[in-house]
């Protein structure tokens, strides 16, 4: 009798979609560190799934670089080289570079100016100073925000791969006071250079910033 060659059903779809969704943001939040094998009867008991869709959760965060899967040994987190990770902050250095720039030529829209003021009354606070947790939960949705208000959906298509999957926690642990207080002067004049309507200063400006966490990201430990 010849295999049946149906696609999956939505319902094996969907479970399939909501385990990577689990998976990934255990891998986002660092519960799952780079190079951690994924044991499968381990992840069945925290996601309600079957083993095959579990399966076909892995091939989902494979294409999406996530997971590394290794002949008859399963799938791990991926880990990345100081090669990989250079290579990613150079794209993210040109992508959300245009990104501000072209978010400094719609500040007009009243929406945008009202959002960017707030941000950057969150950005003089000391929490963002002295706690490393409260900068990064700040620092994420600012980054995101001006990419979402340069109105470029493919541009933010193509920016969001380059998170740092897994490699969050251990790039917060090098987030020191200095570095802090560095990181949040800069976020303070992206800002004011894009509610000043300035696209090549917004531009120039978030360049050096990623470029400067990307110096940062290649001492994070465990890179290969």
């Amino acid at each position: 009798m010849k295999a049946s060659t149906s696609p999956p059903s939505a319902t094996a779809t969907r479970a399939a979609d909501l385990a990577a969704a689990e998976i990934r943001r255990q891998i986002q939040d660092g519960f799952l560190a780079p190079g951690q094998r994924l044991i499968e009867a381990e992840l069945m008991t925290q996601v309600p799934v079957g083993r095959s869709t579990l399966r076909e959760a892995f091939l989902k965060l494979a294409a999406e670089g996530l997971v590394e899967l290794q002949h008859q040994r399963g799938a791990c987190v991926r880990r990345m080289s100081r090669v990989a990770m250079s290579e990613l902050f150079q794209l993210r250095e040109c992508l959300e570079g245009y990104a501000a720039g072209l978010a400094a030529g719609r500040i007009a829209l009243a929406s945008h100016r009202a959002w960017l003021q707030e941000a950057r009354a969150v950005w003089l606070k000391r929490d963002v100073l002295d706690n490393e947790l409260a900068h990064m939960e700040n620092n994420v949705p600012l980054h995101e925000g001006i990419v979402a208000m340069a109105g470029n959906q493919r541009l933010a298509d193509m920016l969001r791969p380059l998170d740092l999957p897994g490699y969050r926690l251990q790039f917060l642990r090098l987030l020191d006071g200095e570095q802090r207080v560095v990181s949040a002067h800069q976020h303070l004049d992206i800002i004011d250079a894009i509610l000043a309507g300035k696209p090549a200063r917004a531009e120039k400006l978030m360049r050096e910033h990623v470029r400067r966490a990307g110096r940062l990201a290649l001492l994070i430990p465990g890179l290969v």
